[in-house]
């Protein structure tokens, strides 16, 4: 068993939707401890419903277009290189704007496990490791 997973969504100018919204969850294929979605929602169509989570927090990293989500009682403007980050139990919703040229089109990810701050500093550098595309 090796120690990861390739997995092609396919480019960002691929990602599209009949009805107006399309979202594809890559859950389960891409990591085990978190979960992903890619999403697109064409100009003035939006969620077809607000969400939220009882224990996942979620990332929105947006990649393209832009819009507005609604956060609780609250709503953020977006673009390409916002990032939201949604705690739990928080109302949301994602709408692309009506005067947009393109789709607004982002990444979620979720997780619910522990704190970086509980499991700690657990990562190892090698700094004498050669690159493989510096050979």
């Amino acid at each position: 068993m090796s120690g990861y997973n390739v997995y092609e969504i396919g480019a960002i100018d691929s990602w599209g939707a009949e009805d107006g919204t399309a979202k594809r969850f890559v859950d389960g294929e891409a990591a085990r401890f978190l979960g992903l979605s890619v999403n697109a929602t064409d100009p003035g169509a939006g969620s077809p419903f607000w969400h939220r989570h009882s224990a996942f927090e979620e990332v929105y990293v947006f990649l393209d277009g832009h819009g507005q989500m609604a956060l609780g009682d609250e709503v953020v403007e977006l673009r390409a290189g916002t990032v939201v980050r949604v705690a739990p139990e928080t109302w949301r919703a994602v709408h692309s704007a009506a005067d947009a040229d393109r789709p607004l089109k982002w990444l979620c990810l979720r997780g619910g496990g522990d704190t970086l701050a509980s499991i700690g500093r657990d990562g190892e550098l090698d700094k004498e490791r050669a690159f493989p595309w510096s050979a």
